[in-house]
């Protein structure tokens, strides 16, 4: 016999009401609602958006040719912002595509900062390292999440220190 707290109790009605809410359609932000274990996407996503409008904002302060590298810093945000939007916790090529890009942001901006140190000036050097070290985080996080994918641990309930049953079912376990 098992006797539920009232902490339980809150607990399960809230699970109910987010069920009711995926039978009627509405697919809410799951770190609103609930966090899924070993799952780190909305992280990287925060701080992927993040990296992404402090490169393009603060462009005219590191770019050595605006005109000449504007169109790839346009397109690196393009790429930092598509990845972050299609970022979901049943897909898992999604976080792939969050660590890949995030990865060459990282490679980009701190080979840029360090090669380039003797020619920019030090707000240029600073700015090109903070935004490397943004994605530096963001590629941690999606990674983090990517292994957990891959060892079958997003969602999973541990039990008497075991990982029990899996919550997120991925695009390839849904056939």
């Amino acid at each position: 016999m098992s006797t539920m707290t009232k902490g339980d109790a809150e607990s399960e009605e809230h699970r109910r009401k987010v069920r009711r809410m995926f039978v009627k359609g509405f697919e809410p932000s799951y770190s609103a609602f609930t966090s899924i274990r070993h799952y780190h996407g909305d992280i990287a996503r925060d701080l992927m958006l993040g990296g992404a409008a402090l490169s393009l904002i603060s462009s005219p302060l590191y770019a050595d040719s605006l005109s000449a590298q504007f169109p790839f810093i346009i397109a690196g945000v393009f790429a930092a912002v598509a990845a972050a939007g299609l970022t979901n916790p049943k897909r898992q090529w999604s976080v792939v595509a969050d660590a890949v890009v995030s990865g060459a942001a990282l490679v980009i901006y701190a080979g840029w900062g360090l090669l380039g140190y003797e020619e920019a000036g030090p707000v240029a050097f600073v700015m090109r390292l903070a935004i490397a070290v943004i994605f530096m985080f963001a590629f941690y996080f999606s990674m983090k999440t990517v292994r957990a994918f891959a060892l079958r641990e997003v969602g999973a309930d541990e039990q008497d220190g075991e990982i029990g049953v899996r919550g997120i079912h991925t695009q390839d376990e849904s056939k």
